[in-house]
């Protein structure tokens, strides 16, 4: 409930702080008091729009603050958790919500002393507080909220929940064929362009390392000539010798000989001839491998070709799909891997389709179900809330709850040739309707022209609804509006029972009601130096026989003093702070 309200330089008020309790709240006072100063004050800070001339003249700023501490369980906190409000937690004893509203007309909102933004405030307000009257913050004038409400009513909110999950599921289904058919339609368009580029490289048959190999075998088969010439002149030079020169081999022999005989004569040469003959058998041996190497020239200039041809190819290759093998084999991988999910992927959209099929059958049978329960909710409703009218003095008043299918040209609920709309709360559209005198047509809520007739017919819904209604604090702003006599008495005992569900705060001009009261505050405008402010006064017991006999007739007298007295016998003694 709303525990404390401060209003500082707003309009006529200096400064005001205010202590409500549970229960029923009244002010009262004459007639341009400025009680609706007070209860605008609390829009404000619910982050209601600025009105023109709240900030006074001279003043820089004005500044509101409400004390709200909602139950535990209450919708606010788990706005306030998936909101990321930081610091915050069921276990804190409340919200204190402020905003200041500077003369250039810009304003600032805080939430426990964090900063937060106006739309959050607003949020979280239309979740704590209703302000019933001929303002803008009235819940039941919109029309989601009266789905909210007859679904609560009708205790529909586990269907609707199926519903709701279907619809996310159908969403999510659609997005992924979206996606899919996508990248499915973009890989179309360059299928054909794929399958070249696969079966080129494939054709190609490319193999690591294999350019370094082909290089290097044209470079062998390039230089055939000289490398045969060149081998040839090296063995010539170790085994063969020519006409004029022994070859090396020989000379090596000969001086292998001459060694050996000199080791007969000096065991110190020994080892020496020993080193002489390896070295002879080693060059030996590498003459016969130049001549085999020799031997072994190709002289292909086929092979030439082919090895040429081979590395252009790679080259063309190389200009198109990667700068090189290694490249160019990871691109052939994903070429074929893209032609593998384009097939893969058709039959992903089959399996998708169908999936979608099989859910919009399934929210179709749930949305079908949930719009004939609320239609069965939605009669009982109205013969409560016209029941609730008539004990308002509204006994000629018609009630209805418009449940309607929303009809869709490209809706995706078909039933019975038509084509509906399935939305995350159902397929219907609803809307309370009312017909407040006889022979008038019912219209919705928000075209009622009295605000009387306004106050008591959100009196007589929340009357009917608090049992399902999780907003704990109400506002009714003069809901004594053309009413009287027994009329009047039965709206403050409807005010009285509905207080004893939820807090209400209330503004009246009648007695009957005032007497109810709680808590009960006057409303007074002072004259000070050529200038008009604005108090409230919370009353004690005998404050308040005075004001309720003001209320019956002006300046009280013994008459009224005692009238008042018999009005408030059998009330609790007003607390005073």
């Amino acid at each position: 409930m709303i525990e404390e309200l401060y209003i500082r330089n707003v309009a006529l008020i200096d400064e005001l702080r205010l202590v409500f309790s549970a229960g029923l709240n009244i002010f009262t006072g004459e007639t341009g008091a400025g009680k609706s100063v007070i209860l605008n004050a609390v829009g404000l800070a619910l982050g209601e729009r600025r009105a023109s001339g709240v900030v006074p003249s001279g003043k820089d700023h004005a500044n509101v603050q409400i004390a709200i501490n909602p139950p535990p369980d209450h919708p606010g906190w788990h706005y306030l958790r998936e909101s990321g409000v930081a610091n915050l937690s069921d276990s804190q004893e409340g919200l204190l919500i402020s905003r200041q509203i500077s003369a250039n007309g810009r304003s600032r909102c805080y939430l426990n002393g964090q900063m937060v933004n106006l739309t959050l405030v607003q949020e979280l307000g239309n979740l704590l507080v209703d302000i019933h009257g001929q303002h803008e913050h009235q819940s039941l004038f919109r029309t989601e909220t009266h789905l909210n409400l007859l679904d609560a009513f009708g205790k529909l909110e586990g269907l609707r929940s199926q519903v709701s999950q279907t619809y996310d599921e159908i969403h999510a289904l659609r997005s992924r064929l979206n996606d899919v058919s996508r990248k499915l339609h973009e890989a179309a368009r360059e299928k054909e362009l794929l399958e070249f580029q696969r079966d080129e490289l494939e054709n190609a048959e490319l193999k690591q390392e294999e350019e370094e190999s082909l290089i290097n075998e044209r470079n062998l088969l390039n230089n055939a000539e000289t490398r045969f010439e060149s081998a040839s002149l090296a063995y010539d030079e170790l085994y063969g010798g020519n006409a004029s020169n022994a070859a090396i081999l020989d000379n090596l022999k000969e001086i292998n000989r001459t060694i050996s005989k000199l080791s007969h004569m000096d065991v110190n040469l020994v080892e020496l001839n020993s080193r002489l003959e390896s070295a002879l058998y080693e060059l030996e041996d590498i003459s016969y491998q130049i001549r085999d190497y020799r031997d072994a020239v190709e002289f292909n200039p086929n092979r030439l070709a082919d090895v040429e041809g081979r590395l252009d190819l790679i080259h063309r290759l190389k200009r198109k799909y990667g700068n090189s093998i290694a490249e160019m084999l990871d691109y052939q991988a994903h070429v074929n891997q893209t032609l593998k999910e384009l097939q893969v992927g058709s039959e992903h959209v089959e399996e998708l389709e169908s999936q979608i099929r099989a859910a919009i059958k399934k929210g179709r049978q749930l949305a079908v179900e949930l719009s004939e329960k609320r239609k069965e909710a939605a009669s009982r409703l109205e013969s409560l809330i016209e029941m609730q009218l008539h004990t308002l003095g509204m006994d000629k008043a018609i009630f209805q709850i418009l449940v309607q299918p929303a009809e869709s040209p490209n809706g995706i609920l078909e039933i019975k040739a038509k084509q509906y709309e399935l939305k995350s709360n159902g397929m219907d559209d609803i809307q309370f309707l009312i017909a407040p005198n006889v022979g008038s047509e019912p219209k919705p809520l928000a075209k009622i022209a009295s605000g009387g007739e306004i106050s008591r017919v959100m009196l007589a819904l929340k009357t009917a609804l608090a049992s399902i209604d999780s907003i704990p604090s109400m506002i009714y702003d003069e809901i004594d509006v053309g009413i009287g006599g027994h009329t009047a008495d039965i709206v403050g005992q409807k005010l009285a029972e509905l207080a004893r569900l939820r807090q209400v705060i209330c503004i009246t001009h009648l007695p009957q009601i005032a007497r109810l009261a709680d808590r009960h505050f006057r409303v007074e405008k002072h004259v000070n130096h050529n200038r008009t402010t604005i108090s409230a006064k919370l009353l004690s017991s005998e404050e308040r026989v005075e004001e309720i006999a003001r209320m019956h007739g002006g300046e009280p007298t013994e008459t009224t003093l005692e009238r008042a007295r018999e009005l408030l016998k059998g009330q609790s003694p007003m607390p005073c702070d």
